[in-house]
């Protein structure tokens, strides 16, 4: 079943009208694969293009490439930057275009900074009042949190919410070996852990949220899969938070992390011969439980489901429903970010907790010598699927 309307963004992220684009100009500072990616669809939205990278190769037929910020200004004034330089150059990054541009609007990868940076790039943002910044948070607008949002409206309207678990994994060793995609700042937490507590901020309520950031993490309830290179490879955090039970897993070395971290059951989902990726929200509201898997999608019999495809099921007594979406989430965020720096309103508040919780999660990693086992799962927490 496919979901009707599955194609708004989120009620509650505060979408600005969408701006007309024609004739905007987008400097992409960084042409890695990340900027690449950017390239493509901001070029398929309609924006004139032009990239700031002293090794850009091949940058797209009819794309400038310049070495110097400045000179990106000189061939044509910038109405959006987006930045997708390495994570440690996005300060400076942001920095140099400033100076460049007191009123640029700019649009910056995550995760924005590291967390010793955030006073920096505060007192840079406030010494530039004029100046826009949104942090590219993809997971934050996927249509398919907000169906799962509508469905737990509609099907458990008077259940309590009793838990969220949010997984996030992939084989990164090849790329890291090659150097590509490496976080020796924060470890597992720096790469996919920010898309799940972005997942989590939209399944939770406001204030749940919000006492999970507030609360340092437990060592007992961190287990953390330590790794010589790269700080940390795995994780599985749980909490409680606002009397909602909560669990987050992410492994960037696969399977190969249960020796240190078990992956859990909920998270143990059928991929492909040549798919290590997997991303999965599982919601609990009463004896209700919704399951979604965020492409890449394998169904149970091996079929796998097209690109950008997503699969929510609900469970419960008597109860089984399911639905598809279709939906890019990162070119839904890029919609929602360059419609919020380009409206008059302005995008909202910066929010650094993210950051912030990263940071304290790979101290806490630094800080174990070996991985610590969490005592007790919270109350209502099984680690089974239905």
């Amino acid at each position: 079943m496919t979901a009707p309307g599955a194609t708004g963004l989120p009620d509650d992220s505060g979408s600005p009208e969408a701006p007309h684009t024609s004739g905007a100009h987008v400097c992409v500072v960084g042409h890695g694969a990340a900027g690449r990616l950017h390239l493509r669809l901001l070029g398929n939205l309609g924006f004139a293009l032009s990239v700031v990278d002293p090794s850009a190769v091949a940058p797209p037929p009819g794309v400038p490439a310049f070495d110097r910020i400045h000179a990106a200004v000189r061939h044509r004034a910038v109405d959006i930057w987006s930045v997708c330089s390495p994570t440690a150059t996005h300060v400076d990054t942001v920095a140099a275009i400033l100076e460049t541009d007191p009123k640029a609007r700019l649009l910056v990868e995550k995760p924005l900074c590291r967390t010793w940076e955030i006073p920096r790039i505060t007192a840079l943002l406030a010494s530039h009042p004029e100046a826009r910044l949104v942090t590219m948070d993809q997971y934050r607008h996927t249509t398919s949190m907000a169906l799962l949002r509508s469905m737990l409206r509609e099907l458990a309207p008077q259940h309590p919410l009793r838990a969220v678990r949010v997984g996030f994994g992939k084989d990164r060793r090849d790329d890291i070996a090659a150097g590509r995609f490496v976080d020796r700042d924060h470890g597992v937490f720096g790469y996919e852990w920010l898309h799940m507590l972005a997942l989590l901020r939209e399944a939770l309520p406001q204030e749940s949220f919000d006492a999970y950031l507030a609360a340092s993490p437990e060592p007992d309830h961190l287990r953390v899969a330590s790794d010589p290179e790269l700080v940390s490879a795995a994780a599985h955090e749980v909490a409680e938070a606002g009397g909602v039970a909560v669990e987050l897993y992410s492994t960037v070395v696969g399977p190969a992390a249960r020796g240190q971290v078990p992956m859990p059951g909920w998270f143990d989902l059928p991929v492909t011969a040549d798919e290590s990726r997997q991303r999965y929200v599982e919601v609990d509201a009463g004896l209700i439980r919704f399951g979604l898997t965020l492409d890449p999608v394998t169904l149970p019999q091996g079929t796998r489901l097209p690109r950008n495809t997503h699969w929510l099921t609900a469970t419960g007594p008597d109860l089984r429903r399911e639905w598809f979406v279709h939906d890019s989430p990162l070119d839904t965020a890029l919609r929602w970010s360059i419609a919020a720096l380009l409206s008059p309103s302005g995008p909202p508040a910066l929010d650094l907790r993210g950051v912030s919780r990263i940071g304290l999660l790979a101290e806490a990693a630094r800080s174990s010598r070996t991985p610590s086992v969490p005592s007790r799962l919270p109350a209502d927490t099984p680690s089974i699927r239905l």
